[in-house]
């Protein structure tokens, strides 16, 4: 969100204008009497902070105190550049003062640029008195300037990149040539307007905007980042639809002195509106973990060096100690670097390997999933792709995992996931369920599988059509996503208003008697009165009278033993839907039917 107001064009000093307005404006920019606040950018994926971005305040009680009213004088005036230079020293000063973890987010005027007082290199020079690596800061581009100079701006914006730092579009949507500005400077990072978020979760056409967003920055491998948010079910959301980075005062509000803790009520929220996409198996680092001779402590440094340039395809080694403890890996690059000195063979050449132990070391347990270990190294702007992650079990030296294998792993799952998700509410799909009710066959457990199903859903999609036919299925499966268990139960979604759930949770009937009560209450909240009282053709072409939408679910209760793969359970399935549905209304049967081959008496 940007602290940066509608800025008029720069005019030429009146005699209307205060004195004592510029006289203190230049006493703000000259004694340093800005400061920043900080609001956090958080990951919902993994509940940390990725950044903050950086709001200049001017000196309480003044005229300036306000954002808009110093870049409003400052435009007056002609004095853009220095103020942007002087909240960019005011922020990274504070950021580091902080010791606050991830990125920091500036704001940039896109006006600054043509500013006759802009230099190039002072960001670069703040950053060097400061210490802080480029990499951790991102330039936000406000969109809500006409600026007509895109080359300018392009050739700045790649000069920003080619230095290290990142760039970000802020406000998108918001302004007079968003897409444009999109296409051509491909930024690293898209902040979607308020204007698109203020309750999404009570409009179809901004959430089909922004799943807009999401599959263009998907594409082209931009992070988008929902800004704004100020409500919890804006927040569930955009969490259901995908979206992964969040910012707003329902996240934090900014402060001096911000929060370093993902905090607990997002986790509490996300807990019901995150998709359930389990995987069927448990990837792990010991499907990439490949055993690597280790080297002992007490080898000497000059060995290693001739060992790596006698082999150019070796990029790291463990250092293991003798009772089987790895102590962490020696990088090629960095040794060699360290050798490439003058006299530094005389001087290193017989220390003990032990003393260049890489300080980006990764060790991890060979049972970590592959996702944690992806984040380990590519949220980390310092950490060296290069560098192999230690494995180890027990505490006990077992291989290496390299990061290009990881990374492989997780992107092919990821394409697995994709293929066999439903696009529209992004749960699982065929594969992926039968897959899971597999799984528990082989495992010989005990779980119920519900069929829930719509009554009447395809008139009611004929009368009112496929937009309000699909808020309808977006509706059911968040509100499965709240009855079930997370830790337990997988949603399916098979197709169009048909969802599956496995349940493992024992009290599986009444979290079905949940979704029925909230499902009504829904539906009477949320639609309009013609929808739940109209005239419409059946199936069969006749008209006939329709009331409000209710759920048919059938349930059956698989005999391990006998159901020998998942197309045993689902004839067993299509038996009890069939048997709710013709019971009428909401309705949730159980079928005392538990091998396909046997034919039992059934019961509601």
């Amino acid at each position: 969100m940007s602290y940066l107001p509608s800025i008029p064009a720069p005019r030429t000093h009146s005699d209307t204008e205060p004195q004592r307005l510029r006289d203190q404006l230049q006493s703000v920019i000259d004694s340093g009497q800005l400061y920043a606040v900080f609001q956090p950018v958080i990951n919902m994926i993994n509940s940390q902070i990725v950044g903050y971005e950086a709001l200049i305040r001017g000196p309480e009680g003044s005229a300036l105190a306000s954002p808009a009213q110093l870049f409003s004088a400052a435009a007056s005036e002609g004095q853009l550049a220095r103020l942007e230079y002087a909240c960019r020293e005011a922020a990274c000063q504070s950021f580091i003062e902080h010791s606050l973890p991830g990125k920091l987010f500036l704001n940039m005027t896109p006006l600054a640029f043509t500013d006759s007082q802009y230099r190039d290199g002072v960001t670069m020079a703040i950053l060097r008195k400061l210490k802080l690596d480029p990499e951790r800061v991102v330039f936000e581009l406000t969109e809500k300037q006409p600026l007509d100079e895109f080359e300018l701006l392009t050739n700045a914006c790649e000069h920003f990149q080619r230095q290290g730092f990142a760039v970000a579009i802020d406000d998108l949507g918001a302004g007079y040539a968003g897409l444009r500005i999109w296409s051509e400077l491909n930024p690293d990072y898209v902040k979607i307007d308020r204007h698109f978020i203020s309750n999404i979760n009570a409009s179809a056409v901004k959430r089909e905007f922004v799943r807009f967003m999401l599959d263009i920055a998907q594409r082209i491998g931009n992070k988008v980042i929902a800004e704004g948010i100020e409500t919890e079910e804006e927040f569930k959301t955009l969490v259901a639809m995908g979206v992964e980075y969040f910012q707003g005062y329902y996240i934090a509000r900014p402060a001096r002195t911000p929060i370093t803790q993902c905090p607990p009520h997002l986790n509490k929220a996300k807990a019901v509106a995150m998709p359930v996409s389990r995987d069927t198996f448990q990837h792990t680092l010991r499907e990439v973990t490949v055993a690597h001779e280790p080297l002992s402590p007490s080898v000497t440094a000059g060995e290693v060096v001739r060992m790596f340039r006698a082999d150019v395809r070796l990029t790291c080694v463990p250092v293991v100690a003798d009772d089987g403890k790895a102590l962490g890996v020696i990088s090629r690059s960095e040794l060699l670097n360290t050798f490439s000195w003058r006299y530094s063979y005389e001087l290193h050449a017989n220390k003990p390997i032990s003393g260049f132990v890489s300080s980006r070391s990764l060790l991890m347990d060979i049972n970590s999933d592959l996702n944690s270990a992806g984040r380990l190294v590519t949220e980390d702007p310092a950490q060296n792709l290069s560098v192999d992650i230690i494995v180890s079990e027990n505490d006990r030296y077992i291989g290496v995992a390299k990061v290009r294998n990881i990374l492989r792993s997780i992107a092919d799952e990821k394409l697995r996931v994709a293929r066999h998700s439903n696009p529209l509410t992004a749960l699982p799909g065929n594969v992926p369920l039968y897959e899971w009710i597999d799984q528990l066959l082989c495992q010989k457990a005990d779980f119920i599988v519900a069929y829930c199903d719509i009554n009447h859903f395809k008139p009611f999609n004929d009368a009112f059509g496929y937009s309000c036919g699909d808020d309808v299925i977006i509706l059911l499966g968040n509100l499965l996503r709240q009855v079930i268990d997370q830790e337990q139960d997988f949603i399916g979604h098979v197709g169009g208003d048909d969802f599956v759930v496995v349940f493992r949770s024992i009290n599986w009937r009444e979290r079905c008697e949940k979704l029925l009560h909230s499902f009504t209450q829904s539906i009477y909240q949320q639609m309009p009165e013609e929808q739940l009282d109209y005239w419409t053709e059946d199936r069969n072409g006749m008209r006939r009278r329709f009331g409000p939408l209710e759920i048919a679910i059938g349930c059956v209760h698989p005999d391990p033993e006998l159901c020998l793969t998942h197309h045993h359970v689902a004839m067993l399935l299509a038996d009890a839907k069939h048997r709710a549905k013709s019971l009428g209304g909401h309705q949730v049967f159980f079928s005392r039917r538990r091998t396909p081959e046997k034919h039992c008496p059934s019961e509601t």
